[in-house]
């Protein structure tokens, strides 16, 4: 089915895009809480009370997994990808363990009807966009990308197709897609419901188009919480304990380790580099003896970095070796010389005179296409650039056939391009032959039927045949480092030691703050799992064993902080409440203070003509907004001024940043209320944030437990 991999192309970012987005609408996020409740030996979490064994979780692992890889061709998928799977993996589980439940407990669920009207859409229901077309990834699969136009023949076509056991990788891959358009509808019915509890009512509509439409102008004076010396006050610990029991929410907590570390990266020594100059000036005796035709096999057979078998104009060579490989004789080689942390040997290999640069356009037929069947796709390609030799409509053919959807619209069209450009193979087919010629390329990607359509003026350009010694530390450099880093450990048995021996090896200590169980980056390690696991597993003040990370480097760690889910220790967060209590004195002291000095005043202009103190103006101030020029972010103020009494001198009141006292000039009420236009606004803010807040009720109240540190890092 030759139209396969197309339709694969076109899905396989959309259900990242429209699915994800879709969730991520609803949920907006998973701000996932992790327990450090008791280790469970097969769970890998508990949500609602439920264990989720390791087998189920390494199951939709797995299931992930393998769509990532359908959608990349089946190729092997690299660290970052596989990180991400984790990730992904873990944040699907919780989501489709939660919402599970509330959609049984609600009744939610999708027809096998309702899913074929979203898979094929009903044609029947022409007025109504939303169930006459299939859902938007269905749309993409099978629309012409140049009209946006269904395909209604091709997506049929597709259908039938999966039923043919040489396509049970692509049935796999559309029941993954298949089931995450199911979710997105359940999440969406499940949503909608919540939505529809957060109408608000007439009086709500009255008093939002009010409060919004109404703007004051008012006077006003202040006075700067930092105006009260901090010796005029004094802080008793009852009035900290009395904060505390009042704001005891505000110091809710997610467990947390902070962890100071160092890191013994491995270098080479300056025996490594004279070892690698010394293995250099060896190979370069026997890299002279080898004949020509076996230059490039040697290369690769003796260098840390394969051949590059590309031809160079003057210009695109490295400034370090331009003058001295350009003008040379084949054969010829520099060095050996040291480029960045590696040694190199430069041979000339071939001078040629080859166009400056070239303009083709080519049809790719992309193994998949194929069953990566080679003797069919190059058959395939015979029979086309037979077709082409015998003037056929290259245009044509590429629109039919080409798998480069990037330029199969205008005829594989590349337009010019240098050497370099392309990958290796191809680029030869195009600089090696002739203006007119069709010829034939194979790569990683599959078989290209290339037309040569013009070439720019010949100049002299060489290949050249490096050997790459890369610097790196030996066993001897490694052990070395290694020895220091026990040496660091054996003295640094607690955090006081460990400063100690910081400052007599002179390493910089680096530091990570607050990281939660369920972390897995910390800036400066590439591998923290095992660090965490440790931290979890600790008591403050412990310092851990060394721990080898990726052959290049040693870190050794000292847990400094520890907090427990539940609420924060009055110690803790000392510092904060003492700050907060010592705002509360002063606004006792200047509220005290002003109702004093403005006693027998009846305006603010007295108070500022009594005091020598100029009295702020503050104009067009609405309840939307609640900064203030002049004075800052202040609601409590903001707030007051749209109810004072015009004329009126205010109490004094304690704000973000110092107390005021605050006179209406001016109100302006709405002319005409709009409850329309206020429905439609307040609705809005009201239902966006209700997806996020009822899927984090949710979250909270499933008590969420993450036992992967335990399971799989032990």
């Amino acid at each position: 089915m030759a139209t396969l991999q197309k339709i694969r192309n076109r899905a396989g970012l959309l259900v990242a895009v429209v699915i994800g987005l879709a969730l991520f609408a609803f949920i907006l996020g998973d701000m996932l809480g992790s327990g450090a409740s008791v280790f469970k030996k097969r769970s890998v979490a508990e949500i609602n009370g439920r264990a989720v064994d390791v087998e189920e979780y390494l199951a939709h692992q797995n299931q992930l997994r393998e769509f990532y890889q359908l959608n990349y061709g089946n190729q092997s998928l690299d660290p970052e990808i596989e990180q991400q799977i984790q990730t992904e993996t873990w944040s699907r589980m919780v989501r489709q363990n939660i919402m599970d439940q509330a959609f049984n407990q609600l009744g939610i669920f999708v027809s096998s009807d309702e899913l074929k009207m979203m898979v094929t859409g009903d044609q029947g229901l022409s007025g109504n966009m939303n169930l006459s077309q299939p859902h938007p990834i269905i749309r993409q699969m099978f629309s012409n990308p140049e009209t946006g136009q269904l395909n209604r023949t091709l997506m049929t076509n597709y259908f039938n197709a999966l039923d043919n056991p040489q396509f049970a990788q692509e049935k796999k891959r559309w029941l993954f897609i298949e089931q995450e358009i199911i979710n997105e509808r359940m999440n969406e019915k499940y949503f909608n419901l919540v939505r529809k509890g957060f109408q608000p009512s007439t009086l709500d509509l009255k008093d939002y188009a009010e409060e919004n439409g109404k703007s004051v102008d008012f006077a006003y004076i202040s006075k700067n919480y930092a105006s009260v010396p901090d010796e005029e006050i004094t802080i008793a610990e009852a009035d900290l304990k009395q904060y505390y029991k009042e704001h005891r929410e505000s110091f809710r907590q997610e467990a947390s380790r902070t962890f100071q570390y160092v890191v013994f990266d491995v270098e080479p020594s300056e025996k490594d580099h004279q070892n690698a100059l010394y293995w250099a000036e060896q190979t370069k005796a026997e890299f002279s003896r080898i004949e020509s035709g076996e230059v490039i096999r040697y290369v690769n057979s003796v260098s840390d970095e394969p051949a590059f078998e590309r031809y160079f104009s003057y210009n695109e060579l490295p400034e370090n070796i331009r003058d001295s490989v350009f003008y040379a004789e084949i054969d010829y080689i520099h060095g050996p010389y040291l480029d960045g942390e590696s040694y190199k040997l430069t041979r000339v290999n071939q001078i040629q005179q080859r166009p400056d640069s070239v303009r083709a356009r080519h049809i790719l037929l992309s193994y998949s296409d194929y069953g990566n069947d080679r003797n069919r796709l190059r058959s395939m390609a015979d029979s086309l650039k037979n077709v082409l030799e015998n003037r056929g409509d290259f245009t044509a053919l590429a629109a039919q056939y080409s798998g480069d959807e990037s330029n199969r619209a205008i005829g594989g069209d590349l337009g010019w391009f240098t050497e370099g450009t392309m990958v290796q193979e191809f680029s030869n087919a195009c600089f090696e032959n002739k203006t007119g010629d069709i010829v034939l390329a194979e790569t990683d990607f599959g078989q290209h039927i290339i037309k040569i359509e013009n070439q720019s003026r010949e100049v002299k350009k060489i290949q050249l045949a490096t050997i790459v010694r890369n610097i790196i530390a030996s066993d001897e450099t490694n052990q070395d480092y290694y020895n220091r880093a026990v040496k660091f450990r054996g003295k640094a048995t607690n955090l006081e030691k460990f400063d100690e021996q910081v400052r007599e090896f002179g390493l910089d200590p680096r530091v990570a703050p607050n990281i939660t169980k369920d972390q897995t980056s910390v800036p400066g390690l590439e591998d923290p799992l095992r660090i965490i696991k440790w931290a979890f597993s600790s008591e403050v003040n412990n310092v851990s064993n060394i721990f080898s990370m990726n052959d290049d480097k040693y870190v050794v760690a000292v847990l400094t902080g520890a907090t427990e889910d539940g609420y924060a220790d009055i110690e803790d967060v000392r510092t904060e409440i003492e700050t907060a209590v010592k705002k509360q004195k002063k606004a006792d002291v200047l509220v005290s203070r002003l109702k004093e000095q403005l006693e027998g005043v009846s305006t603010l202009a007295e108070y500022g003509t009594a005091h020598d103190e100029n009295v702020g103006e503050a104009t067009r101030v609405r309840f939307a907004n609640t900064y203030v020029p002049g004075i800052g972010m202040e609601p409590y103020v903001v707030g007051a001024a749209m109810y004072l009494p015009v004329e009126k001198l205010s109490e004094p009141l304690t704000g973000e940043n110092g107390v005021f006292v605050i006179s209406v000039v001016n109100r302006e009420e709405p002319a005409s209320i709009n409850l329309a236009e206020a429905e439609t606004r307040l609705k809005y803010a009201l239902e966006s944030r209700s997806n996020y807040e009822a899927y984090n009720a949710l979250l909270e109240e499933a008590n969420l437990k993450d036992y992967r540190l335990d399971i799989f890092y032990n």
